[in-house]
């Protein structure tokens, strides 16, 4: 998604190298140059990068805004290096900045961000985009430095957020919280002014189109192939991640084999999961559950050389991917919760003109826009499985009905369409 900005403006992207040191001390620095774009990376102490990362924003944020409360982690070590990892990034970035920079955050890791520069003096404009849902007043009170947290956010000259309904639940915290006002599309609190807005990501359907229009035959999707020469193909793409329902949706077409025995043989389903997080336990166990139900399935309804569900962990080029979208018959995109999720667009992109079935939950950001495809309940077990058999009995004239819009709306809301869109309001606040 942020390729676009980078590749046509002179740009700097500044983060986590990935890489640890063993010491208490600030990490190294390392900067590299590709024409206009300049690449920036900082390493962080060992202990401090895993509280900060490990824990605080995938075991406390992560859990917490995608409004899984039973999961947050409540820990005061973890939220303080949450807090001084950010120090870091401001210290270590505030060299690199010049007064009329313009500065685009992303995402949950670095609320704090802003509110560290501005008191090391930085005064360019600074956004910010959360890439992840945002959840009610609620569920966000629960944290105990939920005011602190949204304090960060105010900093901000303008915050976006994927849909309408997280917007709105931002404003309602903000609001609930500091008894402010909303002004238009503007939060006030004192002398405090934040502007909030929608901003759909996009993908960038040029691409996908020229990966599908390509000759198809990678390795992995001939051998895709192989397994499956004469059969429809249900497919699923997500990272392992118990928000995204691997497991249910794998039940889902259990469901779907049991009760109806005369498509078995004739379809089959390829889940691809790229492993995610995998130190994290509950990512681990999300694993065991997906493992064992891939197995209960084949090992059910398997016969003769028909294979029931192909389950392939590991991740994929966009080349291969686009390869798999242009096989499917059908693309299940079915999370429990999501910000956006862009397999649901990549996979129109990648087909183009060649209608298939998009099976989407009303629970993922794509569904405000993407309102013609089959949207689901992904809870709903018996109501998703009808949904799957529906796609693959559906004839060519709906499916092209269908298709038509879905199109209209990848090559509209793009991810060049997305940046130019926040960077414009942002220049203007």
């Amino acid at each position: 998604a942020i390729r676009p900005v980078l590749g046509h403006r002179e740009s700097m992207w500044f983060g986590w190298s990935g890489g640890t040191t063993a010491g208490g001390d600030g990490g190294d620095v390392s900067v590299s140059d590709f024409g206009p774009r300049r690449m920036v990376a900082l390493d962080l102490p060992r202990r401090e990068a895993s509280l900060y990362y490990n824990v605080f924003s995938n075991r406390t944020l992560w859990p917490l805004l995608h409004n899984y409360p039973d999961r947050v982690d409540v820990r005061g070590e973890s939220y303080s290096a949450y807090r001084r990892v950010n120090r870091r990034f401001a210290e270590s970035l505030s060299p690199h900045l010049r007064p009329h920079d313009t500065l685009w955050v992303h995402d949950f890791h670095l609320f704090p961000l802003a509110a560290a520069l501005r008191e090391l003096g930085w005064p360019g404009k600074i956004g910010f985009f959360l890439h992840v849902p945002f959840p009610s007043v609620d569920t966000f009170s629960i944290l105990p430095w939920a005011r602190e947290l949204l304090e960060d956010l105010l900093v901000y000259d303008l915050v976006g957020l994927q849909t309408r309904s997280h917007a709105r639940n931002l404003m309602h915290t903000l609001i609930e919280e500091f008894r402010g006002a909303q002004i238009g599309d503007a939060f006030v609190y004192g002398s405090k002014r934040c502007r909030v807005g929608v901003y759909p990501v996009g993908t960038d359907p040029d691409t996908f189109r020229r990966l599908g229009a390509a000759p198809r035959q990678t390795k992995a999707v001939a051998g895709l192939r192989r397994l499956f020469p004469d059969q429809k193909l249900v497919l699923g793409v997500d990272r392992l991640d118990y928000t995204k329902g691997v497991p249910e949706r794998l039940a889902t077409f259990e469901r779907l084999l049991e009760r109806r025995p005369s498509i078995r043989g004739k379809i089959s389903m390829v889940q691809i999961s790229v492993p995610s997080r995998e130190r994290v336990p509950e990512y681990a166990s999300e694993k065991r559950r997906t493992d064992e139900i891939v197995g209960r399935i084949n090992g059910r309804f398997s016969r003769d050389q028909w294979i029931p569900v192909n389950f392939l962990y590991r991740s994929f080029s966009q080349r291969e991917l686009a390869g798999f979208y242009n096989e499917a018959d059908v693309c299940l995109v079915t999370p429990f919760r999501d910000g956006m999720n862009l397999v649901a667009k990549e996979y129109v992109a990648s087909r183009d003109d060649r209608p298939g079935v998009l099976v989407l939950s009303k629970f993922c950001g794509s569904a405000e826009t993407m309102t013609d495809a089959l949207i689901v309940n992904p809870y709903d077990i018996k109501g998703t499985a009808d949904a799957i058999h529906r796609g693959i009995a559906m004839g060519h004239r709906e499916r092209a009905r269908r298709w038509t819009p879905l199109l209209d709306e990848v090559r509209t809301n793009t991810a060049a369409a997305w940046a130019d869109s926040f960077l414009s309001d942002l220049a203007d606040s």
